[in-house]
């Protein structure tokens, strides 16, 4: 046995000498770490290793490696179609590239898209359709078999409608026609309000799947709200099936709410258009029209294509709605933003013969708050300079009618003569029917002339101008289908080398057809057939007494390609253009495109300037033709011509180029 009393202080000493040994340890890595003598890699490695640490304590013990599987889906009888529809729902397909990480996991994908398949059957229309799958352990990479077992398909039996309350008919709303243009000449018979006893669109005895009936429910209150009805709402749905008979029956419940015209508009969200002027843009009379949501899009289509608003939104004041025997009238709110309304922009061109040109233009939609549009256009070229200016008040006493007025102080500088002169005219365009649209107006004119037989020879011309123009294409700036014809009559009397009157009229017509389709049934423009002809005639005075700007000329990028600015047509005796009294003209392009942007434009031009005041329908002809590009963006097609004349004149270059914005007609 020990003697406590030595042993007890020796061991007090010993710990105590410990102690401070660590303490001192401590101090001194201490300093050597506030002393920059403590590496930092040694800090980084005590980081990793605690990082490392964390790691190993998160990871989960059970988890393994992914276990890759093949799929195949494969259907009982002829119903094939239904296997890229399962290929669309099933979750083994959609997430084959993440398989999970155990057997256990793969058959829980597979009983998931058992229970899929039953529900897509069924809503194919399958109701007794089954689903199963097996499972090929052994295979590398595991086989998953899914087998589709349709069954017999279940026809339509019955898809009733039934109103509650019954829907109340007014005499307008029975009978609708809506009228166009002046005085309603142009009237329309629509459809009046109908309220079928089985769904539209379905029929009975047929297969029918899910989203078919839940379609035709759908497009059922939509178009009661095209009728006159836009409160109508689905309030119930019952489904059952007959299984003895193998039929789906529909049974809908739809309350049609009261019926309901057209009221006025309440303009929310604008600054500087006026209100009143969108208010009298409403192609309705307040009260009077049943309600009917296309023509409430196509006010807003109207307003979203003026250029004067970022966004248009319109939705019916449904709050707003009273209550009666009679229709009731029905409010709108019309939500805005507006857009700037000023506009900068230039646009190049170049052909051959008269070389590179140049304009540039500014533009005010909304200059004094009611949608007045106000253009400056400044052309820069060898064979025009100076100012252009045009006006256009729209609404103008009428939501059909428009003022118009144009200014120009230009000087021309052409092959055929030297101008420099004043123009200003102003008319009144109003639309008379859906698609045509007649005009009438005052211009005048005046300047100074130089030609091979003048030299700065004034004159003058003014009078009245008449035009009638149809127009059913489907786009102004690119058009895919439709026609327009235009004509256009200008008697006038003024001054050049003797006092003159004339009657100048002149009747054009362009048409485009697409004949190809796309998927869906839709006129594609893959493929546009284009072909203008053009004809005038001036009758009065002589020739010579007629200003040489008065007179008629053909050649170049806007009438026969292959041939100079002004070119064809009588000659003067130096051999220069001096124009005629009447003319024609015949244009055909095949507008192809190779992409969405890029397209081919081959086409052949023809056309004769005569000195008679009738154009010789069988004459002698210039004709030229080539090849086009064209660069299709929002903005209107970027052209690029390549064309020669097949029967030239005599110093015309082989090949003319034209490059401009815009398609050729």
């Amino acid at each position: 046995m020990k003697d406590p009393l030595v042993h007890g202080p020796r061991a007090v000493y010993k710990a105590s000498a410990t102690l401070l040994g660590l303490l001192l340890v401590a101090f001194l890595l201490s300093q050597l770490a506030a002393c920059g003598f403590l590496s930092k890699d040694t800090e980084l490695r005590s980081e990793q290793a605690s990082a490392e640490e964390k790691k190993g304590a998160d990871a989960d013990p059970l988890a393994g490696e992914p276990i890759p599987y093949s799929l195949t889906i494969s259907v009982a009888g002829e119903h094939q179609e239904l296997v890229p529809l399962m290929q669309a729902a099933s979750t083994l397909h959609v997430f084959a590239a993440k398989p999970p990480d155990s057997l256990l996991g793969i058959e829980s994908r597979a009983r998931s898209d058992t229970e899929t398949a039953v529900k897509l059957l069924q809503s194919q229309c399958y109701y007794e359709g089954t689903a199963s799958y097996e499972l090929d352990e052994t295979a590398k990479p595991v086989r998953v078999s899914l087998l589709l077992n349709p069954g017999p398909r279940y026809s339509l039996g019955q898809a009733r409608v039934h109103y509650q309350p019954t829907p109340k008919i007014p005499p307008n709303f029975a009978k609708r026609v809506r009228s166009y243009g002046l005085f309603g000449l142009d009237q329309e018979e629509l459809p009046g309000a109908e309220f079928p006893e089985n769904l539209p669109g379905l029929t009975l005895g047929k297969p029918v799947t899910a989203d078919e009936v839940l379609a035709a429910v759908e497009a059922l209150p939509e178009k009661l709200a095209k009728k006159g009805y836009p409160l109508a709402r689905v309030t119930a749905q019952h489904y059952t099936l007959n299984r003895e008979l193998r039929e789906l029956h529909a049974d809908i419940t739809i309350n049609p709410g009261p019926c309901a015209t057209m009221g006025d508009v309440q303009i929310r969200g604008n600054d500087q258009v006026a209100a009143s002027y969108l208010a009298s843009l409403k192609p309705w009379k307040s009260g009077e029209e049943p309600w009917d949501e296309d023509i409430l899009e196509d006010y807003a289509n109207e307003l979203r294509h003026s250029g004067l608003f970022r966004s248009v939104v319109t939705k019916p004041l449904t709050e707003k709605l009273g209550e009666g025997d009679g229709p009731l009238v029905l409010p709108i709110e019309v939500a805005v933003k507006e857009a700037p309304f000023r506009t900068i922009g230039g646009n190049l061109h170049y052909d051959t013969s008269t070389g590179l040109g140049a304009e540039g233009s500014w533009e005010h939609r909304n200059i004094f708050g009611h949608g007045e549009k106000l253009s400056l256009i400044a052309p820069v070229a060898t064979e025009e300079q100076g100012l252009k200016m045009a006006f256009e008040k729209p609404a103008f006493f009428s939501r059909e009618q428009k003022l118009t007025a144009y200014a120009q102080a230009l000087h021309e500088n052409t092959e055929a003569y030297e101008r420099t002169g004043l123009s200003a005219g102003l008319g009144v365009e109003r639309r008379l029917t859906r698609t045509l649209t007649g005009g009438a107006g005052l211009f005048g004119e005046s300047g100074v002339l130089e030609d091979t037989d003048h030299s700065q020879q004034s004159y003058s011309a003014y009078g009245p101008s008449f035009f009638l123009k149809h127009d059913s294409r489907d786009n102004t700036l690119n058009p895919t289908r439709g026609a327009v014809a235009k004509l256009t009559v200008k008697p006038s009397a003024g001054s050049f080398t003797e006092d003159f009157t004339a009657l100048d009229g002149t009747l054009g017509a362009n048409f485009y057809y697409a004949p190809f389709r796309d998927d869906n049934g839709v006129k594609s423009d893959k493929l546009v057939l284009a072909a203008r002809v053009e004809g005038g005639m001036l009758t009065g005075p002589k020739l010579s007494t007629l200003p040489s700007s008065m007179r008629y000329y053909t050649g170049g990028a806007g009438s026969v390609r292959g041939y100079a600015y002004q070119a064809i047509g009588p000659r003067d005796k130096e051999e220069e253009p001096m124009g005629g009294r009447s003319y024609q003209l015949v244009n055909l392009e095949a507008r192809y495109k190779i992409t969405e942007n890029i397209g081919i434009v081959p086409f052949v031009d023809g056309g004769m300037v005569y000195t008679s005041e009738m154009p010789e329908i069988i004459g002698d002809m210039r004709w030229g033709g080539g090849l086009g590009l064209r660069y299709y963006t929002p903005i209107g097609p970027v052209r690029l011509d390549v064309a020669t004349p097949f029967n030239p004149i005599e110093g015309d270059a082989p090949v003319q180029i034209y490059i401009s914005i815009g398609q050729a007609f």
